[in-house]
């Protein structure tokens, strides 16, 4: 029998994130995963800057940025009637090294580069996942079990057994552990097995990709390197996307209608038909799913937590499906760690879902909208679109005016960076007015329940950088007799807690209090300006005592 205290099922980035974390806190973990290699097919494209932030605390920046698409190149989202075709938009962000390397022109021309130390990250999951697996594995705390399948659990009072089977022998085995964290994705049985339902619109309508490979694909339509290039023809909805920015591509063909069938496809055609021109290609790999909105009735079940696409399905007009999951096993992980080691009380599990849930249903919905809005442009556009003449002139005119609406939602630091854990059971509110939520944009506060702000420090550090493992109370101004309490009332329960004096005049405004307590996953917890006479109860709160 294996003994652990905590089984993860589901070894794509939110798992292996999760192991990660844990890893990086001591904490022993198992992960069940049947593939053995990453995943074929790019599924998930975009890294935000929070998932970049969170990576970072574990120098994990730089090796993706070498996995991803070209870092000095700008990123863009062209919009045209076919690739070859009449070009309509075209939507700029900043490039990974803009961002990496603070260019002093893209700072004054993009905002999002004041809110955090990263932009857009463009990469794969098939490139995603072998970095964090090759980090993975230099970690002994966490047991890699890639070649295995997760058959069925049963729970106990105090502990889950999982029944795991290896696939190329067939050897079974037991696992014992206190934990059990489901990240098996939307098609996973141990959600189905717990009788847990999901809440929202569900499949929105069907899609196909493909995955491909073409050297000729950059020089077919001349467009230059994009991120992603959207086809408004009517017989050609869809996307494509750069996978590597040289040879790999993937094609989303878009179904409007949600009663069409999606099967017996030629790729040959409707690749060439969207790029408006035949090209050499190598189909790698076809892929048939559906947009969803979708999020789990219940988080938790006993000893088994759903995260990731267990917990929640998303359209991918946004690019924030699986930085959510990425979120999940974030907040998860310090609350796992901080129970097991016996400074976190049962109220801290609790919260995973009250915190987490109003995340997923915010963000799936933001896709949602977006979709819906890319949807509805291209449900408007005449078939005659790519013809030349002046009615089709002047019908492009009208859908790019269209398509320049709808191409602010990819300006979407907001719904990365400026999600916040309101009403929940281990943060303390101060009564204040909360800060808008803007998908769009960030107003950096330390509202509790918010993200602690970015902002670059003399030493060339970001405040990020003082964050991410234990507890941590910033100072701003002058010590206080008083400030000693929080840090003793926290030896006294074994929670970790580090004091950081900040003397910067521009960061203390940033941070709105002289005192702010930030949790272990980088979320406000408590600010003020002095330490309350009973430190106890506020640290008993807070560590869901």
């Amino acid at each position: 029998m294996i003994e652990t205290p905590i089984l993860i099922v589901g070894g794509g980035p939110v798992g292996l994130t999760l192991g990660i974390d844990l890893a990086h806190r001591g904490q022993p973990s198992v992960l069940v995963e049947e593939r053995t290699g990453p995943m074929p097919h790019p599924k998930a494209t975009l890294l935000g800057s929070r998932s970049m932030e969170l990576f970072r605390r574990w120098n994990l920046d730089g090796p993706i940025f070498d996995a991803a698409v070209p870092n000095d190149h700008p990123y863009y989202i062209i919009f045209t009637t076919r690739l070859a075709g009449q070009e309509l938009h075209r939507f700029r962000s900043p490039s990974i090294d803009e961002g990496r390397y603070r260019d002093p022109a893209a700072l004054l021309r993009f905002r999002e580069l004041h809110w955090s130390p990263y932009s857009k990250t463009q990469i794969g999951q098939q490139a995603l996942e072998p970095v964090l697996v090759e980090h993975a594995r230099s970690l002994p705390r966490l047991g890699m079990r890639h070649g295995w399948r997760f058959e069925s659990f049963e729970q106990h009072a105090d502990h889950v057994l999982g029944q795991i089977v290896e696939v190329g022998s067939g050897r079974r085995e037991t696992v014992r552990a206190q934990y059990l964290v489901a990240c098996d994705g939307g098609t996973g049985e141990i959600r189905r097995s717990l009788g847990i339902r999901r809440n929202g619109r569900g499949r929105m309508r069907g899609n196909v990709s493909f995955f491909f490979r073409s050297r000729d694909f950059l020089k077919v339509h001349g467009l230059g390197l994009a991120n992603l290039y959207f086809v408004f023809t009517p017989d050609s909805f869809g996307v494509f996307t750069a996978i590597d920015g040289a040879e790999l591509w993937n094609y989303q063909y878009y179904f409007l209608d949600p009663a069409k069938a999606t099967e017996d496809l030629d790729p040959v055609q409707i690749l060439h038909r969207a790029v408006g021109r035949p090209f050499e290609f190598e189909l790698l790999q076809t892929m048939h799913w559906h947009h969803h909105q979708s999020v789990a009735r219940t988080w938790r079940s006993g000893r088994v937590f759903l995260a990731g696409d267990a917990a929640h399905l998303f359209a991918p007009t946004g690019g924030v499906g699986m930085n959510t999951g990425i979120g999940d096993a974030c907040d998860l992980a310090w609350k796992l760690d901080a129970v097991l080691r016996g400074w976190g009380g049962e109220r801290l599990l609790e919260s995973y879902e009250i915190e987490r849930k109003p995340i997923a249903v915010r963000n799936s919905l933001i896709s949602a909208t977006n979709s819906d809005k890319i949807d509805m442009v291209m449900d408007e556009t005449p078939p005659n679109i790519d013809q030349p003449g002046a009615e089709a002139e002047a019908a492009r005119a009208l859908l790019a005016r269209k398509i320049k609406w709808l191409a602010r939602q990819f300006n979407s630091a907001g719904t990365h960076l400026g999600y916040r854990y309101v009403d929940s059971p281990v943060i303390v509110g101060d009564g204040t007015p909360e800060p808008p939520d803007d998908p769009l944009q960030v107003v950096p506060s330390t509202w509790p329940g918010s993200r602690a702000p970015h902002a670059w420090m003399a030493d060339g550090r970001s405040t990020l950088d003082l964050l991410g493992r234990d507890a941590v109370l910033l100072r701003f101004g002058d010590p206080e007799g008083g400030d000693e309490g929080l840090l003793a009332a926290a030896r006294a329960v074994g929670m970790p807690m580090s004091l950081e004096d900040l003397r910067d005049p521009a960061i203390a405004r940033l941070y709105e209090a002289r005192l702010v307590l930030v949790r272990p996953d980088g979320h406000v917890a408590w600010r003020g300006a002095s330490v309350p006479q009973d430190a106890a109860a506020l640290l008993d709160l807070v560590r869901g005592a």
